[in-house]
């Protein structure tokens, strides 16, 4: 915990590719590996990362499985705002798992279900006279369906498929026409980051590359 109370404070809500997941499946990467804790230490003790990673979690989709309960983005979103505000920053790195073929969701709707969160944010902030933070849309890296063990990696057969890879190639151009509509920020994360032997997760040096130009956008 950085306990400057001058501190700027940023709020890092996304999946498993914010809480750290490695791509071969054997846990999580080290606080100072992972591009959050990257982000902390490049930004110093004038900033606040708070890690809001849950591998599964979607924009505002239920899992299906029931042995992963909390798993609706949008849902624990609202309750996590009030729980760290007031914030300066939100990024905002979701939608590979809406990419799952049992949701059948296009990129496009999975953009749209995206935008709910900044206008949230927006109004909540209103009605109660806050400080609006600024919001970073995050397009998630593309699934590499190439990948060494893509598939065979994943607890179940058959969560993605090559509609899911096409859909991820094309998320980015949707999540950036939310962004304007939303008036949020937005990085495209895919063409700085690569996904490792699943295919899904980002792989090591990604972690420091997408630190970087996070940095670069919030110290701008």
């Amino acid at each position: 915990m950085n306990t400057n109370p001058k501190a700027k404070t940023i709020l890092c809500y996304g999946a498993s590719n914010t809480y750290g997941q490695k791509p071969n499946r054997s846990g999580r990467f080290a606080a100072d590996e992972r591009w959050t804790g990257i982000l902390q230490k490049e930004l110093g003790d004038d900033y606040y990362i708070i890690e809001e990673g849950l591998g599964g979690r979607t924009t505002d989709l239920d899992h299906p499985n029931p042995n992963k309960p909390n798993r609706n983005g949008l849902t624990y979103f609202k309750a996590c705002l009030e729980s760290h505000l007031p914030l300066d920053f939100i990024i905002i790195m979701l939608g590979t798992n809406d990419l799952k073929t049992v949701y059948n969701r296009s990129a496009q709707d999975i953009a749209k279900a995206l935008g709910q969160f900044p206008e949230y944010v927006r109004s909540f902030c209103e009605t109660r006279s806050l400080k609006q933070p600024k919001i970073i849309l995050v397009s998630p890296p593309y699934m590499d369906d190439h990948a060494l063990h893509f598939i065979d990696s994943m607890p179940t057969a058959n969560i993605y498929d090559e509609t899911s890879v096409q859909k991820s190639h094309d998320l980015a151009q949707y999540v950036q026409q939310v962004a304007n509509e939303t008036n949020s920020l937005f990085l495209d994360s895919a063409p700085l980051t690569q996904t490792g032997e699943d295919g899904v997760h980002l792989d090591k040096p990604s972690q420091v590359a997408l630190a970087a130009v996070l940095h670069r956008i919030i110290t701008e």
